[in-house]
């Protein structure tokens, strides 16, 4: 079960349906009753897969919770071992939308399905209905959370390419879920498929910090775009630090072949085969044209000369 189960088991080692039991002559408690995490593991490979039978997934589930009443840890607990954070998202969004749209004048949808626990008491008559009324939308949210007959997995193959803007890689997403879903995203349930395929299919750097935002479901489309946005520009910057670095390093490496070792000395000239050599006078200096006063001849002292030449 992957990310989902390990979710799941995480929390809680058991699930606490509540239940009737006589407590006294005409009185009825609720009362905890466990049910093992090994089941809901075992009914999620029965249950399906929601993106291909949304409708079927929501029957077999409705059938499975039974008529036990859920508190919202439990319910929490179970969509965690069978659903992905995206699908959750989804489920929860569609529902919501759902409930609204069937009781325009009751209570707002999330205070229906809370981002977090409420602290329902069992015990009392509106507790035990709020639990109820969530589990029923999380049932019609399932239902509701695909759009019908389309071919949503080209949607969903979708991913962002490297060099790919947010903004370029979100357009291609919208044009994506209308050609290929016929939904609208500007809808709820399409934003809801938008934000979550945003954030899962951007490029690794992206994604990773996109779900590093604390409750990142909650935020807006354009709260998240301005985000991803950061990152991508933070690469670009990083890479012209990273050229320009390499181009100063080349510009220092050239400078530094054209310019002479300082332990290096200019090597002197040899004097062409047979030219004279200057000698020294007695100023010191070398003169040219001086003849050995001992052979007379020129280009040498009485030191360079042979000993074949000194006899």
């Amino acid at each position: 079960m992957n990310e989902t189960e390990s979710e799941g088991e995480g929390e809680r080692a058991n699930l606490f349906p509540l239940r009737e039991i006589p407590t006294a002559p005409g009185i009825i408690g609720y009362v905890n009753v466990p049910i093992n995490t090994s089941d809901v593991r075992a009914f999620k490979k029965e249950m399906g897969k929601l993106m291909d039978d949304p409708l079927g997934v929501s029957e077999r589930l409705d059938e499975f919770l039974g008529t036990s009443i859920y508190s919202y840890e439990d319910l929490t607990a179970i969509l965690k071992s069978l659903f992905n954070t995206e699908e959750r998202e989804m489920i929860r969004q569609a529902g919501i939308w759902e409930w609204e749209r069937r009781n325009p004048q009751s209570t707002p949808g999330d205070q229906k399905w809370p981002s977090q626990d409420p602290r329902w008491n069992a015990q009392t008559e509106e507790g035990r209905r709020s639990m109820i009324d969530m589990r029923n939308i999380i049932i019609q949210g399932i239902r509701e959370a695909v759009p019908r007959g389309q071919n949503l997995s080209k949607v969903f193959g979708e991913c962002q390419g490297k060099d790919e803007t947010p903004t370029e890689w979100l357009e291609r997403l919208r044009k994506s879920l209308q050609i290929y879903s016929g939904t609208d995203p500007d809808s709820p349930v399409g934003e809801v498929l938008l934000k979550t395929q945003f954030v899962a299919k951007s490029w690794e750097d992206i994604r990773k910090k996109l779900e590093k935002i604390e409750g990142w479901q909650e935020k807006g489309l354009q709260e998240l775009l301005r985000e991803a946005q950061k990152v991508y520009m933070r690469r670009d910057e990083e890479k012209q630090k990273i050229q320009a670095r390499v181009l100063v390093a080349a510009v220092r490496e050239a400078q530094k072949q054209e310019r002479p070792q300082a332990s290096e000395k200019p090597l002197r000239k040899a004097p062409p085969r047979g030219a004279t050599r200057p000698q020294k006078g007695t100023s010191g200096k070398w003169v040219e044209g001086m003849e050995c006063f001992y052979c007379k001849k020129k280009g040498h002292m009485k030191k360079g000369l042979s000993k074949e030449d000194k006899r």
